[in-house]
């Protein structure tokens, strides 16, 4: 009697998928200056458009409002500060698992077009980073009246 087996298969996308993750080597790559994990570049930012202007928002939790830089500079937005995480292994204390990271992170963001920095607002509520940044009065858009004679 003759036994059939299925020929196994190989797939390389759970390898590549884990390679592009974690970097080369397995360390978890870093980018430009920013901390970047294992799930991305840190803060986690979302940047809105309106017609009056851009709303930019952080997650920074654990990271007090003071520990936070923001500066402008034309079209140029810029996020930097410093996450410190606790280090409480030693004295009989051993790491199990540590995916909280610490250290300084900087992102900076191009916008299409310049803001109004006088009426600029920051706010910062439950870890998340808001920012308002008004669009010029120069660059919105406006409704120009046709007059007929």
């Amino acid at each position: 009697m003759t036994t059939f087996q299925r020929p196994l298969t190989w797939s390389p996308w759970p390898s590549l998928a884990n390679e592009l993750r974690r970097g080369r080597g397995g360390v978890p790559r870093a980018g430009g200056g920013t901390y970047q994990g294992t799930r991305g570049v840190f803060p986690p930012v979302n940047l809105d458009e309106s017609d009056e202007g851009y709303v930019l928002t952080a997650e920074l939790p654990g990271i007090p409002p003071e520990d936070i830089d923001i500066s402008i500079e034309g079209t140029t937005v810029t996020l930097s500060g410093e996450r410190k995480v606790e280090n409480t292994a030693g004295d009989g204390i051993a790491f199990h698992r540590r995916e909280r990271q610490s250290g300084s992170f900087r992102r900076a963001f191009e916008l299409p077009l310049e803001c109004d920095l006088d009426q600029a607002k920051a706010t910062h509520k439950n870890g998340v980073l808001r920012l308002d940044l008004p669009k010029s009065k120069a660059v919105q858009p406006r409704q120009i009246e046709i007059e007929t004679r």
